[in-house]
Parts: structure tokens; C-alpha cells; sequence
């Protein structure tokens, strides 16, 4: 459950918003995963194998931090994030379901991204694509990330946030994220107590 304040300009009232945050369950980021991440992990010559992959959840889980988009319930979108070295995090993971690749989806996502950022001291980003991942490597370069390191499968991207938050994207997502705190949920009400 998140708490989150809201102050109505109406009764000029302090009340704490208790918005019930869905987190996402080991299935449900193994079912995305697997339709997301087999395909492009196979050709670049790793096998994509269900019962290791969710060994390897549970333990990112252990360290990470983990933001999510549903609709009706179901899962579509998800970033995971760790501590890397200092301000510095690394971004283990960030799946979006083929048919919820739209502008809203990717906005919230990156709307709690930037809350996570802000909440957590983040400075820096890095993250490796397999260079079978076309369309995460696409996502990087418009989003402004540098290659750092390559090797024969895959890149090492890297940026810094306040470079980051010159992109347009990224601009529209923390102004949603700042303006609309209760977007957190969209699939759950809130439950309003005057304090």
C-alpha cells in the first residue's frame, strides 16, 4: 500500500492517500519476460531457460527496485532497478507487452522511473542489451544513453539523469509524475483519511 498526500484546495485539508500498489509477482514478470525476452536472448545464442529465469528474478528481487504499469489488472510494463556503485543504478530489466507499447504505457513507466530517481538519490543509469534487442536499442539511443562498453553479443549503455531529463520523454513523464501523484494506481481506488 502506498501513501501518498494530497491537499484539497477546496477544504484547504491535508489528507493521506492509501492507494493499494499491485506489486508484481514472480509469474507475472516471468510470463512477460518470456514473451519479450526469448526471441532476441536465443539469437544471440543464450538459451532463454523458464526455471533459471525465475531463480534469477527472485534474487533480482532480493536488491531491486521495481516499477510497474497495469491495465485491467494485468501486468504490462515493468523496470527493475538496482544499486550499481554510488548514485549510480543499473537497470536489470524493462519489459513492455507487444500490444501495450503505446505513448501512456511507456509514459507512466517512466513517470515512476523518474519518482524512483528522484526518491532514491539516482544520478546515473547503466544498463546491457543484447544487440539482438533492436527495439531496446532503438529505445536507449532516442532516450540519449551512450554505449560504454561492447562485446560480441551485446552493449553497455550508460547516461547520466540530468542528461537524461533534457529528453522530451523524459520531460512529459516527470511532469506527469509530479503533477498526478495518485497515477501510481490507476486500476485502484484510493482511499482518502483527513489528517
Amino acid at each position: 500500500m502506498a501513501t501518498i498526500l494530497i491537499r484539497s484546495t477546496l477544504a484547504d485539508c491535508l489528507y493521506i492517500a492509501l492507494i493499494p500498489v499491485m506489486l508484481p509477482s514472480i509469474d507475472e514478470l516471468l510470463a512477460l519476460d518470456a514473451l519479450t525476452l526469448r526471441e532476441h536472448t536465443e539469437q544471440a545464442g543464450d538459451a532463454f531457460d523458464v526455471d533459471e529465469h525465475r531463480v534469477q528474478l527472485r534474487q533480482s528481487l532480493e536488491v531491486s527496485e521495481v516499477c510497474s504499469v497495469r491495465r485491467e489488472g494485468k501486468l504490462v510494463a515493468y523496470a527493475m532497478l538496482r544499486p550499481h556503485s554510488g548514485a549510480c543504478w543499473f537497470v536489470g530489466a524493462f519489459g513492455t507487452h507487444p500490444l501495450y507499447r503505446t505513448y501512456a504505457v511507456i509514459t507512466e513507466l517512466l513517470a515512476k522511473m523518474a519518482t524512483l530517481a528522484s526518491e532514491q538519490g539516482i544520478g546515473e543509469l547503466r544498463s546491457h542489451v543484447y544487440k539482438t534487442n533492436r527495439l531496446s536499442i532503438a529505445f536507449h539511443r532516442k532516450l540519449g544513453f551512450q554505449v560504454t562498453r561492447e562485446n560480441d553479443k551485446g552493449f553497455e549503455f550508460f547516461i547520466a539523469i540530468c542528461e537524461l531529463t533534457t529528453k522530451p520523454a523524459v520531460q512529459r513523464a516527470t511532469a506527469r509524475a509530479t503533477c498526478r501523484p495518485e497515477s501510481g494506481a490507476p486500476d485502484a481506488p484510493a482511499t482518502l483519511r483527513k489528517v
